[in-house]
């Protein structure tokens, strides 16, 4: 995966640090976990949604990232900003890219659309559009939607209060996940009906998620959007 692309993601998308409520205060697996397990299940079926990240530290960097993914098109579009200055190597970063089925297109300062060839990996597709809408249906796309599998199986869960994102009524839960290496804590918020995951966030990142299942027009040459239309009838 090129690195530059996730430069400003951060590591994962639950920032490393010590859990912030004690193991007492948490949900055991007769609750939270039955949640998290409906949303596993519920991911399984997304074809298409979209997403935002947010990060910023005061008077230093700023990251911003939005997506937005559709599996029926086999096709990914991606925005990406990040700025750093106050240091001795200011910085700034944009990007602009759509992942179609294998391949990879950038936007060049002119507007115009480079085909890069195929995405990911040298060798397979690790990190293409298809690679991305083959673990959707797994439940696994852990870079673009919240790591809901890991949290499944490590986590450690208190319920929250109930409040709207995006017009969307969701539950707002703490997850605290322990392993062998590292301790992670954030809080993410499912929806009281679909259990889907509304936002998220990771200490100073923040994250939001909507439109699940919807239609997404993409702006994209017509030689790009017919290379999507090909290979989404493909599957």
């Amino acid at each position: 995966m090129d690195n530059r692309r996730w430069l400003w993601i951060g590591a994962s998308l639950l920032a490393v640090g010590g859990l912030y409520w004690s193991v007492g205060q948490a949900v055991g697996p007769g609750n939270g976990d039955v949640e998290f397990q409906k949303t596993l299940a519920a991911l399984k079926q997304v074809k298409s949604f979209r997403g935002t990240y947010n990060e910023s530290t005061p008077g230093t960097s700023r990251s911003e990232r939005t997506w937005e993914m559709d599996c029926n098109q086999v096709i990914i579009h991606q925005q990406s900003h990040a700025s750093q200055a106050n240091t001795d190597s200011p910085f700034e970063m944009n990007s602009d890219e759509l992942l179609v089925g294998e391949l990879r297109y950038t936007r060049d300062h002119d507007g115009a659309w480079t085909n890069n060839g195929r995405a990911g990996d040298p060798i397979g597709d690790r990190g293409s559009a298809k690679w991305y809408c083959h673990n959707l249906e797994q439940g696994t796309v852990n870079d673009l939607l919240p790591d809901v599998l890991t949290m499944t199986r490590h986590g450690v869960f208190e319920k929250g209060d109930k409040k709207t994102v995006n017009g969307v009524r969701c539950r707002e839960w703490k997850v605290g996940i322990r392993t062998a290496l590292s301790a992670q804590a954030g809080s993410i918020c499912l929806g009281v009906d679909d259990h889907l995951p509304y936002e998220m966030t990771d200490g100073s990142g923040h994250y939001t998620f909507s439109d699940y299942n919807q239609a997404i027009q993409f702006d994209a040459p017509e030689a790009v959007l017919q290379t999507a239309s090909a290979v989404g009838g493909s599957n």
